[in-house]
């Protein structure tokens, strides 16, 4: 049986790091894209070409350059780490060593090969290629993370490249080798075993890469549910905390009478400047008609009252009341520590402002926070439309947004987010 033109396998190495070039986010424009890897199949067309016919005893190292030339296409073309290139370098090799392998053993099967126009095999082959890898896309469309970022560890890849090389290995040794204990004799039946084994690879590494992506979002579920259990433990100190200052400003109500009989100005005026403290943080409290955003807004408030930031509020609570006490606490409580946080950082006080409108329109819950910030954060880049943290440790921030996001979406909800002028 006639082994594969090496055309046809340049072809599905090419075929394979296509997929996830046009999955995966991109360096460059579509053109200038298209360009890189055009010039990459020339390259590895040539590479095959010279590996059909170079001795045997250089296969493996002129198989490795074609793995590099491989790996080198997926990186020029998409912005991933090296890790995460080397995720779907294994993968694109191993479906490629399959669609290969699997195309020609149908081909030769149904046409007994070296009996027809070589027209019909490239016809064939470009057919077969096209439904094959159209499948792998649709695949890989689904279980490929939109960012690139498969967040694999370098001991995960390792493992995964050392299958890798062993099903390769163990599929065309006795094409190379055939005299070693591994090399079998059958001609056909070679073809049969090779394609088998090259399917086991790609089935072993999907399901690696399905683990990879349930532990993406395992992972951003688990932080999520940090956020949501941290909003609402500050909800509940809220809550505490506004339980005490009814019961401050009913004792300074008692106080009144004290200072009215206090005769030394000096103190009388201490003890009015104490009240008047006092009372500036009660009338941080909220009144919508929602006691869990009352709770959550005069917390807020009173932060701001305390570290110079003006803080407005005209919110219709009553029209929260379909939604879980979480997704209040999360959704206020994200959004409002955000905003905090960004206009902590603006040094003009008259800037350090923040409202929040809670209001209906045409049959729609609207809510919505303003807020400045700094103008050196107006070109911060965008993940499916959430912006990127600033953070240094990335892993661990930037699931606020996100938690808002899952909660709004629970009923049927969108977010948007828009800058202009700070």
């Amino acid at each position: 049986m006639q082994d594969i033109p090496k055309l046809f396998t340049a072809l599905a190495e090419w075929g394979s790091c296509l997929v996830f070039v046009m999955i995966l986010k991109k360096r460059f424009s579509h053109v200038i894209t298209a360009g890189i890897m055009l010039v990459y199949l020339a390259v590895l067309c040539l590479l095959q070409h010279y590996i059909g016919v170079w001795p045997v005893a250089v296969w493996i190292p002129a198989m490795c350059m074609a793995v590099g030339v491989m790996y080198s296409s997926i990186m020029a073309c998409c912005d991933v780490s090296w890790l995460d290139g080397g995720m779907c370098l294994v993968l694109a090799f191993m479906v490629a060593e399959f669609v290969a392998s699997f195309e020609w053993q149908i081909f030769s099967f149904f046409t007994k090969a070296g009996k027809t126009l070589p027209g019909k095999e490239v016809l064939f082959m470009v057919i077969f290629y096209l439904l094959l890898f159209g499948m792998f896309w649709i695949y890989e469309k689904r279980f490929s993370p939109k960012n690139g970022k498969f967040e694999v560890s370098a001991k995960e890849l390792a493992g995964c490249v050392l299958m890798t090389v062993a099903v390769f290995l163990l599929s065309n040794i006795s094409y190379v080798y055939p005299n070693t204990p591994f090399s079998g004799e059958m001609g056909a039946g070679l073809f049969y075993i090779r394609t088998l084994v090259d399917f086991s690879g790609v089935l072993i590494l999907m399901t690696q890469q399905q683990r990879f992506h349930e532990n993406i979002i395992k992972r951003e579920l688990d932080t999520m549910s940090m956020l949501m259990n941290r909003q609402y433990d500050q909800y509940q100190a809220s809550k505490s905390n506004i339980d005490v200052l009814n019961r401050k400003y009913h004792d300074l109500k008692h106080q009144i009478g004290v200072i009215r009989m206090e005769e030394d100005a000096r103190k009388k005026e201490e003890y009015l400047a104490e009240m008047e403290s006092g009372l500036k943080l009660y009338e941080a409290q909220n009144h919508t008609g929602n006691l869990v955003l009352d709770t959550i807004l005069t917390g807020k408030s009173m932060y701001c009252a305390q570290n110079q930031i003006h803080f407005t509020c005209v919110a219709d609570g009553a029209l929260l009341k379909f939604m879980n006490v979480m997704d209040v606490c999360s959704i206020f409580g994200n959004a409002l520590d955000n905003a905090i946080e960004s206009v902590e950082q603006i040094k003009d006080v008259d800037k350090r402002v923040i409202r929040v409108a809670v209001y209906s329109q045409n049959e729609f819950l609207m809510i919505r926070f303003d807020n400045y910030y700094e103008e050196k954060y107006s070109a911060r880049k965008k993940e499916d439309g959430l912006f990127v943290t600033t953070k240094k440790e990335k892993e661990y921030h930037g699931f606020g947004l996100k938690s808002i996001s899952a909660s709004v979406e629970k009923y049927a909800g969108t977010m948007t987010i828009e800058t202009e002028d700070g």
